[in-house]
C-alpha cells in the first residue's frame, strides 16, 4: 500500500474511488473546478490506448503502463526504463530486445567488435551530400 494511504482503511479508500469514478465530471471530462461545461479533448495517447493517464494525482503511488510495454507483445519492444532499458548516447533511441539478442551488454560489445574489424569506415555514406 503507498504510504499516502497508511492508516486509512481499504474499504474506505475505494468507496471513495468509486465515488469519484462515477461522478459527473468523470464520466464526461470536465475539470476538477466545476467551471469548464464543455468536454475536454482527450489526448492522442488517451484516445488509442483508452487510459487516460492525466487522473495519475488521484491515485497516489500509481502508475500507468500501456501500449507494447504493457504487455510485452512483439518481438522487438522498447525496454522501459524501469526495467533495465534506457537510451543509445550517440542517437538517442531508446533500447529494444533486438538489441541484447547477443547476451549481456551485447550493444556496447557489438559497438566494440565493428569499431575493431572496421575500424576504418565512416559512418556516413560517401555519395550523401
Amino acid at each position: 500500500m503507498s504510504r499516502e494511504y497508511q492508516g486509512q482503511n481499504p474499504l474506505d479508500i475505494a468507496k471513495k474511488a468509486e465515488q469519484d469514478l462515477n461522478s459527473y465530471g468523470a464520466k464526461v471530462g470536465d475539470d476538477a473546478s466545476g467551471l469548464n461545461t464543455y468536454k475536454k479533448a482527450a489526448g492522442d495517447s488517451t484516445t488509442e490506448s483508452g487510459v487516460d493517464d492525466t487522473v495519475r494525482h488521484k491515485f497516489p503511488g500509481a502508475d500507468v503502463t500501456y501500449g507494447s510495454a504493457a504487455s510485452g507483445a512483439g518481438q522487438n519492444r522498447e525496454i522501459p526504463e524501469s526495467e533495465g532499458g534506457g537510451v543509445y548516447p550517440d542517437t538517442g533511441r531508446p533500447l529494444k530486445v533486438a538489441d541484447f539478442g547477443s547476451g549481456v551488454g551485447a550493444p556496447e560489445a557489438k559497438a566494440m567488435r565493428d569499431a575493431e574489424r572496421r575500424g576504418g569506415n565512416d559512418d556516413v555514406r560517401e555519395d550523401v551530400r
